[in-house]
């Protein structure tokens, strides 16, 4: 089942997400919850699974780490790689350094979204 939790995670957020979606979607509700919701379908797809409470508290979780970019929030909290900084700063190796924070906020924005599906599914009964 957390396989298919993965590729459905997978498939919602990178293969089914436009760039337009990624660059409007902390700017304007509507295309995050676009977003939102063709993300939650792709993980009840994945799961076979097609309850309707399930797929409102996909989109209820998903919908707020990413319009509000909970993520770099959360670097910020713990004063971890911020790729805004590291942009502005002039030091050797500047793209390198740039490159490494984004995935570090791919690591983080993935783990928030992987660890709220996984409660949700240990906590409801489908």
């Amino acid at each position: 089942m957390y396989f298919q939790l993965v590729l459905g995670h997978l498939w919602g957020d990178y293969l089914l997400q436009s760039k337009w979606m990624a660059l409007n979607k902390t700017n304007n509700w509507k295309i995050c919850l676009l977003h939102s919701c063709l993300y939650s379908l792709s993980i009840c797809v994945f799961l076979w699974k097609f309850s309707p409470l399930f797929f409102l508290l996909i989109v209820l979780t998903h919908f707020p780490i990413d319009f509000w970019s909970v993520g770099q929030k959360w670097l910020d909290i713990i004063h971890g790689r911020n790729f805004i900084e590291e942009n502005r700063n002039n030091q050797a190796f500047k793209e390198i350094r740039i490159s490494f924070a984004i995935i570090v906020y791919t690591v983080v924005d993935n783990t928030f979204h992987l660890t709220l599906m996984w409660l949700i599914l240990e906590n409801m009964n489908l």
